[in-house]
């Protein structure tokens, strides 16, 4: 993190929206999107990305919050997101489906600056390298802080838990015992096109959890 991280820079909020439901269930109201799941920003802008989500979501039947029907992905009556780059930034390809292996991601490899709203990450990140505190906060985003980064010894990788968000087991893949909510980072990108995603909340019907990226 640099020592002017904030300057005289606009901070722009990227955030969730919506609800476990279908297109149906959820009327008038939406399924999970990103919030703006458009924005454009300088390279000196200041991008906070985080989310908020639920353990006691009561969406069944006598539709305890408005409309009945729990539709969605992993446990019922949670709400849960990430954020992952797409592997395709191509525009006209933003229906690809799959997100980015680290080989191929530009987003986090694209970070100019970095700072969390916690003390402990900011002093995990003071640390290491540039390189790797890109690499974390790849993990970071992708497992909503379950990991705060990995470690790489003898036996393989290693994934560093956070003992606050862990329940002493691996992640699971829906991310079901991942935080609910997760304050995130504050962060400034290079310049590109970026398309990102959700992995939990998504599939091939009809939620699709996606976003886009322009810094200029």
């Amino acid at each position: 993190m640099s020592t002017d991280f904030f300057g005289n820079r606009d901070i722009y909020n990227l955030n969730v929206r919506g609800k476990r439901c279908n297109i149906v269930q959820c009327f008038p109201s939406v399924e999970y999107d990103f919030m703006p799941n458009h924005l454009e920003v300088t390279d000196s802008d200041i991008v906070h990305i985080q989310w908020t989500g639920s353990n006691t979501h009561n969406n069944g039947n006598p539709a305890g919050d408005g409309q009945a029907g729990d539709a969605g992905e992993g446990t019922r009556g949670t709400d849960r997101h990430n954020f992952v780059e797409l592997m395709s930034n191509n525009d006209n390809d933003f229906g690809s489906s799959f997100p980015a292996p680290w080989s191929q991601n530009t987003l986090m490899k694209g970070m100019v600056d970095a700072m969390s709203p916690e003390k402990m990450i900011q002093d995990m990140d003071m640390t290491v390298n540039w390189e790797k505190v890109k690499e974390n906060w790849g993990v970071r985003m992708a497992t909503a802080g379950y990991y705060k980064g990995y470690k790489v010894g003898v036996g393989g990788v290693k994934m560093v838990a956070d003992p606050r968000m862990t329940d002493g087991t691996n992640l699971n893949v829906l991310l079901n015992n991942a935080p609910a909510s997760y304050p995130g980072g504050m962060f400034r990108f290079a310049k590109g096109r970026y398309n990102y995603m959700c992995t939990r909340n998504h599939n091939f019907s009809n939620r699709d959890q996606k976003g886009h990226l322009i810094v200029l």
